[in-house]
């Protein structure tokens, strides 16, 4: 099984880093419409059934030169692999999304390149070891 992750580029700083698609909740949205919503604006994924929430974490980062202080809920969401492209990028990730690149675990621990969060192939291999928890699990600050 692997992880679809976005390469992005901080504008002004140049960074790189890998992320999952995502994105806030819109008003009236529920978590899982979001996700829906965000998988077909960013990566053009259409009819996505998110599945349970098996992570959650608080945090504050800086992207694009704003402060983002964020609560989030990740969910495990199974589709088949597809050669992403996206539908709806806001300008900011216009300017940052670089492609896209399926994941397995073993690759993510053994890359020198940067995660969102940094741990994210530890917790990704102990959820395909595991299964999804009965209660999501708190993966941190870091990041």
């Amino acid at each position: 099984m692997k992880l679809l992750l976005i390469r992005a580029i901080d504008p002004p700083s140049g960074a790189e880093r890998w992320a999952p698609v995502g994105g806030g909740i819109e008003p009236g949205e529920t978590t899982h419409e979001a996700a829906a919503r965000e998988a077909y604006e960013e990566a053009g994924l259409i009819g996505l059934a998110p599945g349970p929430v098996v992570w959650l974490r608080d945090h504050t980062y800086t992207w694009d030169g704003r402060v983002f202080d964020v609560h989030e809920q990740w969910l495990l969401c199974k589709v088949k692999t597809f050669d992403p492209v996206p539908a709806q990028l806001t300008a900011s990730e216009a300017r940052s999304v670089r492609g896209y690149r399926w994941w397995a675990a073993a690759e993510m621990a053994g890359s020198s390149r940067t995660f969102f969060p940094p741990d994210l192939g530890t917790h990704f291999e102990m959820l395909l070891a595991n299964g999804a928890p009965a209660v999501p699990v708190d993966i941190g600050a870091r990041g």
